[in-house]
């Protein structure tokens, strides 16, 4: 990598940073790019360079987020319970228990402002369309890995992955007006059920 290409990463790094910072503390509609250019602390002409429109920023910001989620590692205590579980319906378990906890990431909620957003904004629309099914192919690539290959073989497991996906983020959004504690949520023991039983029969 050369230095000038080195200096560009960094560069739409603290962009797409900066944008996200302002993205979860504003909403879509009061973030701007002259917010964000004061953010990131570096002047417009250099960062319309890396991004023209407010659409292209805002969606590569919340992809960045999600990416570097994706790229990192189970946390320890949980691959240890993965790894540990002492057959797959306490696999199963585990596995809801992670996928639960990324619906309370900042990438969730950097992404369901851009989704509401995109309802009467054609031009954030097809920003998003690409780069969304990019995104869901990564996120069904890593519950394939978390579930493993025995489990992921099961005849009803392409079935039951986006029902437990979309019911997620259906229960998550409702925690934006209704702060509680996600470890309790009384969906989770049924989406652990639901799995099970899909997965490994009655």
């Amino acid at each position: 990598m050369t230095v000038t290409s080195s200096r560009a990463d960094r560069t739409r790094s603290l962009i797409l940073d900066a944008a996200v910072t302002c993205l979860l503390r504003d909403g879509y509609a009061r973030t701007s790019t002259i917010s964000i250019q004061a953010e990131a602390g570096m002047s417009r002409g250099r960062m319309l360079h890396q991004f023209p429109s407010k659409e292209e920023l805002l969606v590569a910001a919340a992809h960045h987020i999600f990416a570097a989620q994706l790229e990192q590692p189970v946390p320890g205590p949980l691959q240890d319970r993965i790894t540990e579980a002492s057959g797959p319906g306490e696999r199963i378990a585990v596995v809801v228990d992670v996928l639960w906890a990324t619906y309370q990431e900042p990438s969730f909620w950097a992404a369901t402002e851009l989704w509401v957003a995109a309802r009467t904004e054609p031009a954030l629309a097809a920003a998003i369309r690409p780069a969304e099914k990019r995104l869901g192919r990564a996120i069904w690539q890593r519950m394939d890995h978390l579930f493993g290959p025995d489990l992921a073989g099961r005849p009803l497991y392409l079935p039951i992955r986006p029902v437990l996906f979309t019911s997620m983020r259906g229960t998550a959004l409702s925690y934006a007006f209704d702060a509680r504690d996600p470890a309790s949520e009384p969906l989770l023991e049924h989406w652990k059920e639901i799995a099970r039983h899909a997965l490994l029969g009655p």
